[in-house]
């Protein structure tokens, strides 16, 4: 008994059991369930992440609208579109955009003060605020709009040569109505083509509180539209910030929200100017937009639109240039969608909430 005592004393390790490793369909089952727990924590994670930039852009648009109600304090007119110069004045004939008239009241009182407004858009004289990004100019689910380009340089002429000049851009623009004309100051028709602005920020605007009629409540007045949509070249053309162009700073409620997934094709060259001006977002489902008066609300791309013919790509019963004026006209009878009637000022159609 001794001795077997002391053998047991000598192997202590002998009472004990063995470890025991996982076999390989263990270790596959644990590999698989937290690729289940992945799986199922990204979207909630992305979900959160998309929830914060469409917060940070609401809080942009927000911005914008109050800026814009201060300047019509300051001034007793919203912000304008912008002013088109006569095609035979030095400098460019095109116009500075609604979204430096605000700079003040954004506090950039130093940006306003380095643009040129006599010279015009397209200016050597005003090559250097064009690079300027500000991001409240951009929507975070819109990446692109953040990034800036070399600038076209046939665009500024008289610019020093060899500087780098670079052009920045907006996710951001004025809403001009239920349609957009490249309105003119040379136009022959220039009177009439501006009274057809439906909306409170088109070119030659200077739209008061009291015109619009139909409620500030229910008149938009900033929008997004999708910079990130286009290839390089494209992100080249469209959205410069400082820009009064039609396709710049620019947003009509023409099409569909986020009509490039739905009825517009980026492969078609009219169509692409269509959807630079269009409500568009990288936002699940609609776009943000603000309204006159200093809300923000979100338009699902569900939203009620009048019937488009998509062999056509205009709009029933709303024609353009039928009586040779260059003008848009609504048929009697013709559907206004509910987006249309948002972006209106005076046409009699008040919106209930719960129908958007």
């Amino acid at each position: 008994m001794k001795n077997h005592l002391k053998l047991r004393a000598y192997n202590p390790r002998a009472i004990l059991p063995r470890p025991r490793a996982f076999t390989l369909i263990e270790l596959l089952v644990v590999i698989a369930i937290i690729a289940v727990l992945i799986a199922l924590l990204l979207p909630a994670v992305q979900s959160a992440r998309e929830a914060a930039r469409r917060a940070q852009c609401t809080n942009n648009l927000k911005q914008l609208a109050l800026a814009a109600m201060n300047y019509e304090s300051a001034h007793s007119t919203l912000p304008p579109g912008g002013f088109t110069r006569r095609a035979t004045w030095p400098g460019s004939k095109w116009n500075i955009g609604t979204l430096t008239y605000v700079l003040p009241q954004l506090e950039q009182p130093a940006v306003f003060n380095a643009l040129n407004y006599d010279w015009g858009l397209w200016a050597g004289a005003n090559v250097t605020i064009a690079g300027i990004g500000l991001s409240a100019f951009w929507c975070p689910s819109d990446a692109a709009a953040s990034q800036p380009g070399a600038i076209v340089a046939a665009n500024y002429p008289g610019a020093p040569a060899g500087v780098g000049w670079m052009q920045a851009y907006s996710s951001y623009g004025g809403i001009v109505g239920a349609w957009s004309l490249r309105l003119h100051v040379d136009d022959a028709t220039f009177a009439l083509r501006k009274a057809n602005q439906t909306g409170v920020i088109y070119a030659h605007s200077s739209t008061r509180l009291s015109e619009i009629t139909d409620g500030t409540s229910n008149t938009m007045i900033y929008g997004e539209h999708l910079h990130g949509i286009y290839d390089a070249a494209g992100q080249a053309q469209y959205h410069a910030w400082n820009s009064g162009y039609w396709t710049d700073t620019m947003i009509d409620a023409y099409y569909p929200v986020n009509a490039s997934s739905r009825l517009l094709k980026l492969t078609d060259a009219t169509a692409r100017d269509y959807i630079a001006m269009s409500l568009e977002s990288r936002h699940p489902g609609g776009a943000n937009v603000a309204f006159c008066d200093g809300s923000v609300r979100f338009l699902k791309d569900s939203i009620d639109c009048w019937p488009i013919d998509p062999a056509t790509n205009v709009a029933l019963g709303v024609p353009f240039n039928a009586d040779g004026t260059g003008r848009i006209t609504i048929n009697p009878g013709a559907k206004v969608g509910v987006l249309q009637k948002l972006a209106t000022r005076n046409l009699g159609d008040a919106v209930s909430s719960d129908s958007y």
